[in-house]
């Protein structure tokens, strides 16, 4: 049997799972004419929660531009609309720079914009780009209740356990999951390997996202450890000093969740297709000063 690959999509509507509260906060602050950049890392669903925020704003005029897609857009900014550059950090800096200015000039609303590491480096402390304020809304894995919804299956422990929450990845199995043949054969590990030609690119590319440094030292601690970490914990056994700016890249990369558990926060490399290629694949350049 030949199975199609899993072709993602943003989801909106009923497909849209989780995140509600987000949803209307980031919908109240368009609503008030805030701008807002909307950090994430790699199909985590920035498209996705843009859209679904608004949809409940009818009364403006929206323009979406895919700058991947399109590098040098024509811009037809009606004064007063939201303008939403999706994907904004994947073409130079300068460009970003002049697309900014030229739809400021045009007086919208609100500026909505999308990206990953790289635009929240550009944005730094100030959080303003090309003159324009913004508000940093950073992404982050789902909720454990959010990856029940999502899975709707008594499979969703050990589902969410291979792919940490990370919605693609939870996606990703889940079809082929459903084109794993009659129900004996519809198990875990077979989607691992029938998936493994899209999930091992993506949970590579998480891992150079992650990049060196503190981030690296950071992630190999926790995929060590196996199980929820205290921050103040994590720190005095890695040496990091800027441990929340550390913590706060590897979250909203989606490569760790960081949640309260038990009224204690925490920190916890959860994703095991991502914990597995680190370990075969870098661990003789993860730094271990903790052992």
């Amino acid at each position: 049997m030949v199975i199609p690959p899993f072709t993602p999509c943003p989801a909106t509507g009923d497909a849209f799972i989780g995140r509600r509260g987000l949803v209307r906060n980031l919908r109240g602050r368009i609503a008030r004419g805030e701008s807002l950049a909307v950090i994430g890392g790699p199909k985590l669903g920035k498209t996705s929660l843009v859209r679904t925020a608004l949809k409940g704003l009818t009364d403006h005029t929206v323009l979406e531009i895919d700058v991947g897609a399109d590098p040098s857009p024509r811009i037809d900014v009606v004064p007063g609309s939201i303008v939403v550059l999706d994907n904004l950090d994947s073409v130079a800096d300068s460009a970003i720079e002049s697309l900014l200015a030229r739809v400021s000039a045009a007086k919208p609303a609100s500026i909505v914009v999308t990206g990953g590491r790289r635009l929240r480096t550009m944005l730094g402390r100030s959080g303003t780009l090309a003159g324009v304020p913004f508000r940093v809304v950073p992404l982050s894995v789902l909720l454990d209740g959010e990856t029940r919804r999502l899975i709707g299956r008594d499979t969703s422990p050990g589902l969410a356990a291979w792919t940490g929450n990370h919605p693609y990845l939870t996606k990703l199995l889940l079809h082929y999951m459903d084109w794993g043949g009659d129900e004996k054969h519809r198990t875990l590990e077979r989607a691992v390997a029938m998936g493994r030609c899209q999930w091992e690119p993506f949970v590579r590319r998480l891992a150079a996202e992650s990049g060196e440094g503190p981030e690296r030292r950071l992630l190999c601690y926790l995929i060590e450890r196996g199980k929820p970490v205290n921050p103040t914990l994590a720190q005095s056994d890695t040496g990091i000093r800027d441990m929340k700016a550390v913590a706060d890249t590897l979250a909203y990369l989606g490569v760790i969740s960081r949640w309260i558990r038990n009224e204690e926060a925490t920190l916890f490399a959860g994703c095991r297709l991502l914990n597995d290629f680190i370990t075969a694949e870098g661990k003789n350049s993860c730094p271990t000063p903790w052992t």
